[in-house]
């Protein structure tokens, strides 16, 4: 099996059509051949038109036989005089026109958002800056409550002797059962009980008195008794799964039975 070599060129091969020369050869060699000999018979000035003639000749043979760095002349001369003419240095300009099918693209945001975002924030500045009064506040009841401390500890026996008594009062106390004044129990149109709903016990200047929420049991419930009177009951879901409607109840001087109450739905 006979072996042949695999040029190195393989994408700019070019076939040797006439003789020992490709088609581009030979070209050049018609083209700037018979130029030389028309600069030669043309050009007055002897010794120079030989000289033209010879110069134009030779760039035909340089053009067809002789590359640069595996490139023909054409080529190389051909890049060179990009590189020349085009810029090297590239400014960039901030004023640009958007290309066209990037002018749309952003769209003016809606105002209630914004005014919502700006209410938030004023809404967290206002509920940080209390929470920084309340904690001066308990770092400074906890100083007084070390200086009376202090002051306890420096105390005669005899005071010691009379607190003593004191944890015998407060276990009866802990022990004793408080009695509920009001308490009531929430379901829903299926008697199922619903946990973590906000009960809202206003008066009559519509204050609120009481915030009440449900157990896991459904059950509400106060300890704290209120004057006898009537007063403005209001229910409230977080999650706004369930609606209620406003309950004006009269509670007596003790609330004996509880009340049900249950969630206004269509379904």
């Amino acid at each position: 099996m006979d072996q042949h070599p695999i040029p190195r060129q393989i994408t700019t091969f070019e076939f040797k059509l006439i003789g020992f020369m490709t088609l581009r050869q030979f070209i050049y060699l018609i083209i700037f051949i018979p130029l030389g000999f028309v600069a030669y018979f043309l050009f007055p000035i002897p010794l120079l038109n030989v000289f033209l003639g010879i110069i134009i000749g030779c760039a035909g043979i340089f053009f067809a036989f002789f590359p640069v760095n595996d490139r023909p002349l054409d080529v190389w001369i051909k890049n060179m005089f990009k590189r020349l003419t085009k810029p090297t240095q590239y400014f960039f300009f901030k004023k640009n026109t958007p290309i066209y099918y990037l002018e749309n693209l952003f769209f003016v945001s809606d105002p209630h958002r914004t005014a919502t975002h700006i209410e938030s924030q004023e809404k967290l500045t206002a509920y940080l800056a209390q929470t920084k009064k309340t904690a001066t506040q308990t770092n400074q009841t906890d100083k007084r409550k070390q200086i009376i401390g202090a002051l306890l500890q420096k105390l005669p026996a005899l005071t010691k002797s009379k607190s003593t008594a004191q944890p015998t009062i407060k276990q009866v106390s802990k022990n004793a059962t408080r009695k509920t004044f009001f308490t009531g129990i929430i379901k829903n149109h299926k008697l199922i009980v619903l946990p973590g709903i906000l009960v809202y016990v206003k008066g009559q200047d519509n204050k609120t008195l009481r915030l009440l929420k449900t157990n896991p049991h459904g059950v509400f419930a106060t300890f704290n008794p209120l004057p006898a009177g009537e007063y403005f009951f209001e229910f409230r879901d977080p999650n706004n799964n369930y609606f209620f409607d406003k309950m004006k109840i009269k509670t007596p001087a003790i609330n004996e039975r509880p009340i049900e109450v249950f969630s206004k739905e269509l379904i």
